[in-house]
């Protein structure tokens, strides 16, 4: 008959003494280790669900927390793009009249509904935030799309007021150039003859055109220019006697004759007002009076036209 196994297990104390001795079958020994490694690995298993759940318990809060404070977040956006597109409306109602005031057509309607874009996500992504949060997904979507709109709404509401902008420019720098004011300071001058196709010239004895108006005022009266330019002619011309004329841009020229001096020379820049000479009896004329002459594109137009104050009614 085989003898049993038996296992031996001596523990010796550090400071000396008896030592003991444990006798331990090798069945036993291995069931007791199984215990104890079993009981180990609950133990681990219990420790690893206990802080796994808190932490999924943290990140639960904080996702909520964080949603709650996204929600917050929309619905703060929300309310600014009610704001931003009241005033953007006040915004382009005040953009329609600047059109009007500086000469441009108002845009079609249709151009102020302008495109919008889609939605921030797409594909997988858009799927799973539908999934996870259908209305915090949608109002996102709606929000996204309600910018993109408004931002290009901006950024043509700019470029028409720029447009807008330069053509008050143009239109202001065009009414300083346009030919507008009464051409002699002599409060007692008088338009003695005016714009004819076809006048009996009262030197000559018959009849031709007569392409400006006679300014009659005292002799040596100033002479001023009736609108921004450069001088182009500074001279003396066989009817027209002493002579100036200015170039306005835009297709304005304006003539001044019958001079008695000029007071500016050719290339000569000149405001509105400024002298340009006085009157005198130059050139093929009866007595002191200044012939006045507006040119639009080489054309001679009737000069009382383009006088926007009283002074040719004295």
């Amino acid at each position: 008959m085989a003898k049993r196994e038996i296992w031996t297990v001596q523990f010796f104390p550090e400071s000396g003494g008896r030592a003991r001795s444990f006798r331990l079958r090798p069945r036993v020994a291995y069931a007791a280790g199984g215990l104890c490694a079993g009981f180990l690995l609950l133990v681990v298993a219990w420790l690893l669900g206990f802080f796994g759940e808190r932490q999924a318990i943290y990140q639960l809060s904080r996702y909520e927390a964080e949603n709650q404070h996204l929600v917050a977040s929309l619905a703060a956006i929300e309310n600014r793009t009610d704001r931003l597109a009241q005033a953007l409306d006040e915004l382009a109602a005040r953009e329609q009249r600047f059109r009007v005031l500086s000469g441009l057509p108002l845009l079609d309607e249709e151009l102020y509904a302008v495109g919008i874009g889609g939605p921030a996500l797409n594909g997988e992504a858009a799927g799973q935030f539908d999934a996870l949060a259908p209305e915090l997904a949608s109002t996102s979507r709606s929000l996204t799309m309600d910018l993109d709109q408004l931002l290009r709404r901006a950024e043509l509401l700019s470029s028409s007021l720029a447009e807008a902008t330069d053509s008050v420019a143009a239109q202001q720098e065009l009414f300083g150039r346009r030919p507008t004011i009464y051409p002699v300071l002599d409060e007692r001058s008088w338009i003695s003859s005016g714009f004819s196709y076809n006048r009996l010239h009262p030197l000559l004895g018959y009849r031709r055109p007569h392409p400006g108006i006679d300014v009659s005022a005292s002799y040596g009266s100033p002479v001023v220019a009736t609108g921004d330019g450069r001088i182009v002619f500074a001279g003396q011309e066989t009817e027209y006697g002493r002579l100036v004329e200015v170039d306005h841009g835009y297709g304005y020229h304006t003539r001044y004759a019958h001079l008695s001096r000029a007071t500016v020379r050719v290339g000569q820049r000149v405001q509105r007002g400024d002298i340009v000479g006085e009157v005198g009896r130059s050139g093929l004329t009866t007595g002191p009076n200044l012939h006045y002459e507006v040119l639009v594109d080489d054309r001679p137009v009737n000069p009382r036209a383009y006088i926007l104050d009283d002074a040719f009614q004295r």
